[in-house]
């Protein structure tokens, strides 16, 4: 069975770093030949900082897969789905590689986006970074828990790998990132009643608000498939400081299509949509899949042998 990258479905850390990517013209062969060694750098930042709670993956842009890995493409692999409202838009921003380093030590991010630079240098340019981390008690800038409807155990790995042995996907997962910034004024204007009724929770106890109103971000989010499971696993993590306040929401699931469908949930029509959209906006948007270690591994040896 194939081995899956351990930063998918790592239990929450203190701090987060998350490298976006572009590749240089002519530099796929290289990059795949570097990417073989992710799963060493983690191995030697656990070895080291055994404390820390390191994890991280890797994972390859919907648009750039076919340049690098032409060989296989997972079938469910798409660009970030083109789904407007006239109310809001999400404007997606594709992007090559997506690098998530997470520990309970933003030193031990620090040198392993070090470590990062020079693994992946000359071949890559580094488009952006955002710097994540925990926030009280797992909550968000708004004061409410954030993924709520996230699967715990052995349901994590359900809803957040492919399970698929006898093909190249097994043990990948389909990302997506979007990068929300908050009006966090005209949040705290509102009234806490008023905040929850829009969440669909309390924000104390994280309870479901009964009966539920049919547009509230509770209900219009936190969907299920037929077995009862969360279409979603949220890696998500806050961001900000004095000046702005956000959230880089990261979504892991099985199912390619899951995200469009949550988004589609969300966006809804102009009577019937998540009110927590009035108060963010997204700014950039992408998907994703983070494939197996031994995918990795793999691609880059059959790459040595055709030379």
């Amino acid at each position: 069975m194939a081995q899956a990258q351990s930063g998918v479905c790592a239990e929450a850390n203190l701090h987060g770093l998350h490298l976006f990517f572009n590749v240089l013209e002519g530099q796929d062969e290289a990059v795949r030949a570097a990417l073989a060694n992710c799963e060493r750098l983690q191995n030697e930042l656990s070895d080291r900082f055994s404390e820390s709670m390191v994890s991280s993956f890797v994972a390859i842009g919907a648009q750039y897969w076919p340049h690098i890995y032409p060989e296989f493409i997972p079938e469910q692999l798409k660009s970030f789905p083109n789904v407007t409202s006239s109310e809001h838009v999400i404007h997606s921003q594709p992007f090559d590689l997506l690098f998530v380093i997470r520990s309970d030590r933003e030193d031990v991010n620090y040198l392993f986006a070090q470590s990062v630079l020079h693994l992946l240098a000359p071949s890559v340019e580094l488009v952006a970074h955002v710097r994540g981390f925990r926030f009280l008690d797992g909550r968000d800038f708004n004061g409410f828990i954030y993924g709520a409807n996230t699967p715990h155990g052995r349901f994590k790995r359900q809803v957040a790998f492919v399970n698929n042995p006898q093909k190249m996907d097994d043990q990948g997962s389909y990302l997506h990132v979007m990068r929300v910034k908050f009006d966090i004024d005209a949040w705290q204007r509102l009234p806490l009643v008023e905040q929850e009724q829009i969440m669909g929770r309390t924000r104390l106890d994280n309870t479901l608000i009964e009966p539920a109103q049919p547009d509230n971000h509770a209900i219009l989010t936190e969907l299920k498939d037929t077995h009862g499971l969360a279409l979603l696993l949220d890696q998500s993590m806050p961001f900000g400081d004095v000046f702005e306040q956000g959230s880089l929401w990261l979504s892991c699931s099985a199912n390619g299509s899951a995200f469009e469908q949550v988004l589609t949930s969300r966006l809804g029509d102009p009577q019937c949509y998540d009110p927590l959209l009035d108060y963010s906006q997204a700014d950039m948007g992408a998907a994703f899949f983070a494939p197996s270690v031994q995918f990795l591994s793999d691609m880059a040896k059959l790459c040595e042998q055709s030379e």
